[in-house]
């Protein structure tokens, strides 16, 4: 047997032909959950969470609940007067809300912003799609988000089939909408 100077290591005793054997079957493994999941996701009915209960307030000081839009495929978009990546995007949203309007229902959600804020940026954008407000962040809570902006794409059957967090261009907001919603 022999010893290893100090500082030194020691190679690892593992033959290699079971390392190898060991990747492989790890490899192996990996393919086949990417090709089950993939599988999965062309079925019929989207996978996911069923949407939660949420009840918002409108701008008109009516509600708005998630419910008013069984059936139908739902894009739910958190943005706040604050946020600049929210900004930035809406001006796609609502050009992507135009080309599929009537085939896919958008909803804006104000989160925790100062209400007038929120109606100047409105007033700014020209958002024509439904907005409503979520004053203490609760439905922000429920849906588990993190970070802003967030999109949440919603299928007619009532499950969540991504939850986005990030800025979304009008392109890639179209490419998952065409992704999710084009079979319906």
């Amino acid at each position: 047997m022999t010893s290893t100077p100090a500082g030194k290591c020691s190679r690892s005793r593992v033959p290699r032909g079971r390392w190898a054997w060991g990747a492989l079957v790890a490899v192996v493994v990996v393919a086949a959950i990417a090709v089950f999941a993939a599988t999965g996701s062309e079925q019929d009915e989207p996978i996911g969470p069923p949407v939660p209960e949420v009840m918002l307030q409108g701008f008109d000081s009516g509600t708005v609940s998630l419910d008013d839009f069984a059936g139908q495929p739902l894009v739910v978009n958190f943005w706040a007067s604050w946020c600049v990546p929210c900004l930035a995007e809406m001006p796609g949203f609502e050009r992507v809300h135009q080309q599929h309007k009537g085939e896919v229902a958008f909803l804006g959600v104000n989160l925790a912003d100062d209400p007038g804020a929120a109606e100047a940026v409105l007033e700014q954008t020209g958002i024509t799609y439904p907005v409503a407000r979520d004053p203490d962040g609760s439905a922000f809570e429920v849906f588990q988000a993190f970070g802003m902006p967030t999109t949440v794409f919603i299928s007619p059957q009532g499950t969540i089939v991504e939850l986005y967090t990030g800025e979304l261009s009008a392109e890639a907001l179209a490419e998952r909408i065409d992704r999710y919603f084009s079979d319906l």
